[in-house]
């Protein structure tokens, strides 16, 4: 199999809207639900989706990779889109039950504390009793054996103190973020549906320690004022949304840093079209039914982290894969490793590549727990989780490892040109596409070097009819159909 990034040219709105790569029918029906109620993209529903489940079900579960590897199923992803594509809202769609049910727990937590508070004061008067005792019959050159015994036994009934159920931390710095992890529910969720805020806090200035926690290693914390800590078995989700100009900024102030020490190479990354313009509704009619049911299991994943403030340390589930699964697994891990080398799809990105096929092994299992599916994780499931990292490898390398202009105007050309070939028609007038084409495509120069790349990867060829200059947009017929007389073209 080969890893094609371009994937014939799909973005992952398309990738996700082919039902027959999703076997998942509580997700999809969800994620389907979702899009037609809210109309955004897709491709950052299925997102929200993925974080709300990686935040559920990350603390459960490891995935036993085909190598024997045992990784966490914690992700790192990355949406972008612009105000008005309505981040927030699909963000609560998914996000919405995990908040609700932490403020529940936030509720049983304080009552919680208020009777700990009442144990303790009683518990702290009898101490201070002992101790009283102890000194007074010290003074008096009395034996303390029996009353030092006395506090020992007291010392080890003290009232353990409440933990609170805090999973998802948005305004965060990186101390308070590990210390919850430390003290409270050892599994969270990083979240923003507005990521400029978490980009330019403070969560993300310990990149190595977020490095460590998502490769499922120790971490170390030292505080100056307080006790330090090691963090052990801890997981932990970031999920940002963001708009361009935010991530913009943050790579061109720290991204050499974050992809030096390897933060981004970690991220699923997410751009997809933007459905402005394009949500007409066709009925008032809205049904949330398959949310229901996307919540109810939701809840039920979150009953089981509430077991994790007692046991933090209780053992995960760990998921593998079928053989044939793993073989499919296997050949995708050396088609990545192959494509890293000079020429190849990954020259260059190498960290990123690195981090590929591990991420497809952790979507794939998270996927499989969410569904609650039998056995080990199927072939279909995997290359559910296949078909969206490529999508999402896309992505990034596009943010990351940009083409040349001429190849970002070229891609904008052509789906501008969609609009002509979807009418039937192969032919325009090379000025005409001057007048009408997207506005920064206009200028003569830019315009000339983007229809030579369409030209050179056969999206387009040249042509004159009388004397006009023309653009076939659909020069793959070449050879099957005469060409078309020159329509009178005016309109589009």
């Amino acid at each position: 199999m080969n890893f094609d990034i371009n994937f014939n040219h799909q973005s992952a709105v398309d990738v996700l809207s082919q039902s027959f790569h999703m076997p998942l029918p509580l997700l999809q029906s969800a994620v389907d639900e979702a899009q037609n109620n809210i109309m955004a993209p897709r491709a950052l529903i299925f997102m929200s989706a993925l974080t709300a489940i990686a935040v559920v079900v990350q603390g459960l579960i490891d995935v036993r990779k085909p190598n024997g590897q045992v990784v966490p199923t914690s992700l790192m992803l990355l949406a972008i889109a612009n105000s008005g594509e309505r981040k927030s809202t699909v963000e609560n769609v998914f996000l919405g039950p995990v908040r609700d049910f932490q403020q529940q727990q936030s509720l049983i937590y304080q009552s919680q504390v208020q009777q700990w508070q009442v144990q303790h004061d009683i518990w702290s008067t009898r101490r201070k009793a002992i101790l009283k005792g102890i000194n007074k019959k010290a003074g008096q050159g009395q034996p303390t054996q029996d009353d030092e015994q006395q506090l020992l036994v007291h010392q080890a009934n003290q009232p353990v103190e409440p933990k609170a159920f805090k999973l998802l931390y948005e305004d965060s710095t990186s101390e308070a973020l590990f210390l919850g992890l430390h003290e409270n529910l050892p599994t969270a969720g990083l979240t923003s549906s507005e990521g400029g805020g978490v980009l330019g806090g403070r969560a993300f200035n310990d990149l190595s320690k977020m490095n460590s926690i998502w490769s499922g290693d120790s971490i170390t914390v030292d505080r100056k004022t307080a006790k330090s800590f090691v963090l052990n078995g801890a997981r932990l989700t970031v999920s940002i949304m963001a708009q361009e100009s935010a991530v913009s900024d943050y790579i061109k102030r720290r991204g050499e840093a974050s992809r030096g020490v390897g933060l981004w190479a970690r991220f699923l990354v997410c751009h997809p079209q933007s459905t402005q313009g394009y949500r007409v509704r066709l009925n008032g009619t809205q049904s949330w039914e398959h949310r229901g049911y996307f919540v109810e299991r939701m809840t039920e994943l979150l009953q089981q982290n509430v077991v994790l403030l007692q046991e933090p340390a209780r053992e995960k589930q760990v998921i593998k894969f079928t053989s044939e699964a793993a073989d499919r697994w296997h050949k995708l891990f050396n088609d990545i490793e192959q494509a890293i080398r000079p020429g190849g799809q990954f020259e260059g990105a190498g960290d990123h590549a690195s981090k590929l096929a591990d991420n497809i092994a952790r979507v794939a299992a998270l996927l499989h727990c969410f569904e609650k599916l039998d056995g080990d994780i199927a072939l279909n499931t995997l290359d559910t989780a296949i078909d969206f990292c490529r999508s999402s490898s896309n992505d990034f390398l596009k943010l990351f490892m940009p083409p040349p202009q001429e190849c970002l105007d070229a891609d904008e050309l052509d789906n501008w040109l969609d609009r002509v070939r979807n009418t039937g028609e192969r032919l325009v007038r090379k000025n005409y596409i001057r007048q009408h084409c997207p506005n920064k495509l206009r200028e003569k120069n830019r315009l000339d070097r983007a229809l030579e790349v369409l030209c050179r990867n056969g999206r387009i060829s040249f042509c004159d009819v009388g004397r006009s200059a023309c653009v076939d947009v659909m020069p793959w017929f070449l050879h099957h159909q005469p060409l078309p007389n020159m329509p009178q073209y005016n309109k589009i």
